[in-house]
């Protein structure tokens, strides 16, 4: 009985080292992670920010994704290009020291649709934030599009990652 448990272990381990983990994954996780510090800067401040710099999100070294907090403005580049000040970026590229994906890449590929919901919505502090990322996860013309919102949606509660479109 132990042998056929062990036996059924490493199969499913060895599946899941050859298929590897899911590379949305990413993008999810970090964008449970800017809604986590932007509920906190709004309990704090009674608003949301649409500038990452602000409520202190920047994504980990390596990613391979472009975070908008904006439909409008430009981001901060994660590559020798120049990049808007800070205070008035309103996401973060991909970091091109590691992927071969540049803000030029992705930004177009952005479905209007998507674009369109990205941004504030209302006036604060009743006012509701969506916040999105794109990424190409292989090397095809598809992307990967996820949003999260500050409010429930069709196919999402509040602080949930909705796919878009993917590129899996």
């Amino acid at each position: 009985m132990k042998r056929a448990w062990l036996l059924v272990l490493l199969s499913v381990t060895g599946c899941n080292l050859v298929r590897g983990p899911r590379r949305d994954h990413e993008c999810r996780s970090t964008l449970r992670q800017i809604m986590a510090v932007e509920f906190a800067f709004h309990s704090e401040h009674l608003r949301y920010s649409t500038h990452p710099h602000e409520v202190g999100f920047a994504p980990s070294p390596g990613n391979r994704y472009l975070y908008l907090f904006d439909k409008t403005g430009d981001v901060t580049r994660r590559d020798d290009k120049p990049s808007p000040p800070p205070a008035e970026s309103v996401g973060y590229g991909p970091d091109t020291k590691k992927r071969d994906r540049t803000v030029e890449d992705l930004l177009p590929r952005l479905p209007s649709e998507a674009r369109a919901l990205l941004g504030l919505e209302g006036t604060c502090p009743d006012c509701q934030l969506t916040v999105g990322c794109i990424g190409n996860l292989d090397d095809d013309a598809d992307v990967d599009v996820w949003t999260i919102s500050t409010k429930d949606r069709p196919g999402a509660n509040r602080g949930t990652p909705l796919n878009f479109v993917s590129d899996l």
